[in-house]
């Protein structure tokens, strides 16, 4: 399908999904606020994003939701101090740092650990470990067990099949009402590291270990790409973008690992 095929099938999508009875509101102004961009702009993001799958494009909800969470906070108290209604993550980990030094070395190796193993072992490829127990990589970035042929191994590998997906909207809803309600219960607290222990534990549980654990021991799904195929995704489609996230990540770790950098201590 060509570009401009594509964009004609989205916008036809759009279309006709927008006059369904009984669509969502918030559908309907997100299709009204996106009629009302420019329609060079328009034109690109169409064809560049005609063939998003649904993985893809749930990852990049997931994300963006996340970066809200942790990127808004960031930037209040860089610009106005402290008093945003929940502690940065940066805040939160610098008061770990002060307790126990060991926790500055956590992002680092988090990310470097999750880095080296996208590169370690791709989609569609197959590693064998000691064990004979075969690695693979769904589409959506995550590493899981596999069982292959003699033949699959001969090629390379292949995409882990017969996978169970967990439904992403049911799955959301409980995270976010875990997140909401679990925030909510420590608020009453008035301490604000407490509350920024559970927010920020709660995201990492939902939005990232259990979709890990679930893929890797139990064959299951959460269908949104990881936060590095989501970059690797964004990439292909609007590289200057990718840059500058993967920039401000590299920005926010090096933040998280040498607290309260760049800002000098009192």
């Amino acid at each position: 399908m060509s570009t401009a095929a594509g964009g004609c099938t989205v916008r036809r999508i759009s279309e006709a999904a927008d006059n369904l009875p009984g669509h969502p509101t918030w559908f309907r102004l997100l299709a009204w606020l996106w009629a009302r961009v420019p329609k060079r702009v328009r034109d690109i993001f169409e064809a560049r994003f005609a063939d998003v799958s649904p993985g893809e494009a749930t990852g990049y909800a997931v994300w963006v939701a996340m970066g809200i969470v942790v990127g808004v906070p960031e930037i209040w108290a860089a610009v106005e101090g402290t008093g945003f209604y929940w502690p940065t993550i940066s805040t939160t980990i610098g008061h770990l740092q002060e307790r126990w030094p060991v926790v500055a070395l956590l992002p680092v190796a988090a990310i470097v650990m999750g880095a080296y193993s996208v590169l370690r072992i791709r989609v569609g490829e197959t590693v064998l470990q000691a064990d004979q127990q075969a690695l693979g990589r769904t589409v959506e970035g995550r590493l899981v067990k596999q069982d292959v042929s003699l033949e699959e191994l001969a090629r390379g590998g292949a995409v882990p099949a017969n996978r169970d997906q967990l439904k992403p909207r049911r799955y959301f809803a409980l995270a976010t009402a875990v997140v909401v309600g679990g925030s909510l219960a420590v608020a009453p607290s008035e301490n604000p590291f407490i509350v920024g222990y559970v927010l920020y534990s709660l995201i990492a549980i939902f939005w990232i270990v259990i979709p890990n654990i679930a893929a890797y021991f139990f064959a299951k799904d959460v269908p949104f790409t990881t936060l590095f195929f989501t970059l690797r995704s964004l990439g292909r489609r609007l590289q200057l973008v990718a840059a500058l996230v993967a920039a401000l990540l590299v920005i926010l770790l090096l933040h998280l690992a040498f607290y309260p950098w760049p800002v000098p201590p009192d």
